[in-house]
């Protein structure tokens, strides 16, 4: 075999070697972005307050009760526009408002309001609460977990948390 013929041979070879490692770099891009993307990603920047509703939707009679909507984040999935939980609004005769998760504290069952008896229950376990959200009876072992709301723009907005059930301190998971 003369050199010409070596000369060709030996740059093929070393075309089909880095093709192959091209193809290959291309496959594990996707691979690798899906592994690093979670410890990368830039999280938008929030000071934890969501719009629930509408400052009309109060009333001075009873509690008012509303879903908290927002992006559902894991590690590498979001779910936008999900229903995160449900608060109480309490307005107080001064106009502030009270915010209640309607997660009860006991097994974290959901609060309901009881018109009649003017008390929030909770059917699970037969605790009940006094619409300042402290415990009446049952065997809740905490009062009902308070979350700070404002009104802003006509809007009213929460800083919705969850808290864990069954312990007597309120501590934020998640």
């Amino acid at each position: 075999m003369d050199e010409t013929s070596k000369g060709r041979r030996r740059f093929v070879e070393v075309l089909i070697g880095l093709g192959g490692l091209a193809a290959g770099a291309l496959l594990a891009v996707p691979g690798v972005a899906t592994v690093v993307d979670p410890l990368v990603r830039r999280r938008r920047p929030s000071d934890g307050w969501r719009p629930i509703a509408d400052a009309s939707a109060l009333r001075d009679d009873a509690p008012v009760s509303l879903p908290v909507i927002g992006d559902q984040v894991d590690a590498w999935t979001r779910a936008p526009e999900q229903r995160l939980g449900t608060v109480w609004l309490v307005r107080r005769g001064d106009g502030a408002i009270d915010c209640f998760t309607a997660e009860c504290p006991h097994l974290g069952c959901r609060i309901g309001y009881s018109e009649e008896q003017g008390t929030f229950f909770c059917p699970c376990h037969e605790s009940s609460f006094g619409t300042d959200g402290s415990v009446r009876s049952g065997p809740s072992p905490r009062p009902m977990d308070r979350l700070e709301a404002r009104v802003r723009d006509g809007k009213i907005e929460v800083q919705f948390r969850r808290f864990r059930t069954a312990i007597p301190e309120q501590k934020e998971i998640g």
